[in-house]
């Protein structure tokens, strides 16, 4: 599935064949990126099934600087599931991550009638974990990694649209 949304900061949209080098290097990048790629590679999140989405998040001027990517649920209601939410590290601390998904949950709740959001965040991942408080999602449940030497327990997070 394709998302296409304008905002007033960013567009997210599908990425384009230009781009593909950028986000390949993102997911080389273990030590700057690994918490947001969880560590998959790069063919596993490119491959779009029907129910989920992997999104370019650009600027005005069309520069690539991060990557949504996501899986549409229904549990008793529709939820997505983000499995990688990426913002370039010279991009980061510009609000850019804001930006883009304040206008992901807006687009989501009013064009898809999703209810909620669910990610996980590794708890050794303080950055990811502070960002995503500030971003209205809370801790709904704790777990233990399958790959426990690499990220120990993860936290999983809810935001109610």
């Amino acid at each position: 599935m394709d998302l296409f949304i304008t905002g007033e900061k960013v567009d997210i949209k599908p990425i384009g064949e230009n781009d593909t080098d950028m986000v390949k290097r993102w997911y080389s990048e273990h030590g700057l990126y690994g918490f947001a790629t969880g560590r998959k590679n790069i063919e596993e999140i490119l491959q779009v099934s029907p129910g989920s989405f992997v999104s370019g998040i650009y600027t005005k001027d069309e520069i690539l600087i991060g990557l949504i990517a996501g899986d549409f649920k229904n549990i008793n209601e529709k939820v997505v599931w983000i499995r990688t939410f990426l913002i370039d590290a010279g991009w980061q601390s510009k609000k850019f991550g804001t930006f883009s998904f304040d206008l992901l949950c807006r687009h989501l709740a009013e064009n898809y009638n999703v209810k909620r959001i669910y990610l996980s965040v590794p708890k050794k991942n303080r950055a990811g974990i502070n960002f995503w408080v500030k971003m209205g999602m809370y801790c709904v449940k704790t777990v233990k990694n399958g790959e426990a030497e690499k990220n120990g327990e993860v936290l999983i997070f809810e935001k109610v649209l």
